[in-house]
């Protein structure tokens, strides 16, 4: 090989390995100059959109990943799994998990890592994460009578996941963010995601004592839109609002996940039931 043509190669390897870093850190891997240059011609052949959205996938798998403390190019197919569900909660659609495993399939065969995005575990989950997709829905509401019977009860103490008692304080503190959350949920009919964006400058009370929400623009919703909020469900926001709190702090304090199951907690709906 001359020195023309491997100064070539080697500056291909560099500008593939930088393309790849810069999407989604933590999947790039030194490549000798053959490899690299192999690596840009693929990345090269993808249409320009697929190599954007590809670049997006990776870079939350790879954000997630870190803060988890796996590797993003070489994670086993349980976690995975455990990413695709958990995206699936926060309401990430089907067509966006499929997307995110083809994206690791993809950086895994450039790179030549084992292909564990390729095992059975994976593929199972999502055809399991499909078929819930498209089940059939029964529409759940937080209905008046439920409302009542969260309200009377969800400042008992509660067994957590570690199997201790809550304290008196403790129940009451997070009783009263159920309470909250599920009556913000039933007036505005929130999806788990705008739920969990709110912050508190989304929030006004009016003179008579009702209140306003401003619910952000969303994948779904291009533009902002304002929910009205009964005076019983601003009681129960104003409950639960810390002193001095700025308006940029978030309201429930809680991820789409958190969200869920909190809810499905208080009224019993099956996770899937709930606004995604």
């Amino acid at each position: 090989m001359d020195r023309e043509t491997r100064s070539d190669q080697d500056g291909a390897g560099e500008a593939a390995l930088v393309a790849v870093q810069q999407a989604a850190p933590g999947l790039a891997r030194t490549l000798d100059p053959e490899d690299a240059t192999r690596f840009a011609a693929a990345l090269e052949a993808l249409a320009p959109n697929t190599r954007r959205a590809y670049g997006s996938a990776l870079a939350a798998w790879a954000r997630w990943a870190d803060l988890q403390g796996v590797d993003a190019l070489t994670a086993s197919p349980f976690a995975v799994r455990a990413y695709l569900q958990e995206r699936s909660e926060e309401g990430a659609g089907i067509s966006s998990l499929r997307l995110t495993v083809a994206a690791l399939r993809k950086a895994q065969a450039l790179a030549g890592a084992e292909p564990t995005a390729q095992d059975q575990v994976v593929t199972d989950t999502i055809s399991g994460l499909a078929r819930q997709a498209h089940a059939p829905r029964q529409a759940y509401a937080l209905t008046a009578e439920a409302l009542a019977v969260i309200a009377a009860t969800a400042c008992r103490p509660r067994v957590g996941r570690g199997g201790k008692l809550e304290s008196s304080e403790q129940a009451r503190r997070r009783g009263l963010v159920d309470i909250a959350l599920c009556r913000a949920l039933s007036d505005a009919g929130l999806r788990r995601s705008e739920a969990a964006a709110l912050t508190w400058d989304s929030f006004a009370r009016w003179e008579d004592g009702s209140g306003r929400l401003t619910v952000r623009r969303s994948k779904t919703d291009a533009e902002a839109r304002t929910v009205y909020l009964t005076p019983a469900s601003v009681a129960a926001l104003r409950a639960i609002r810390p002193a001095g709190a700025h308006g940029g702090r978030s309201v429930f304090g809680l991820s789409a996940a958190s969200i869920s199951r909190r809810v499905r907690a208080e009224a019993g709906a099956p996770t899937h039931e709930i606004m995604a």
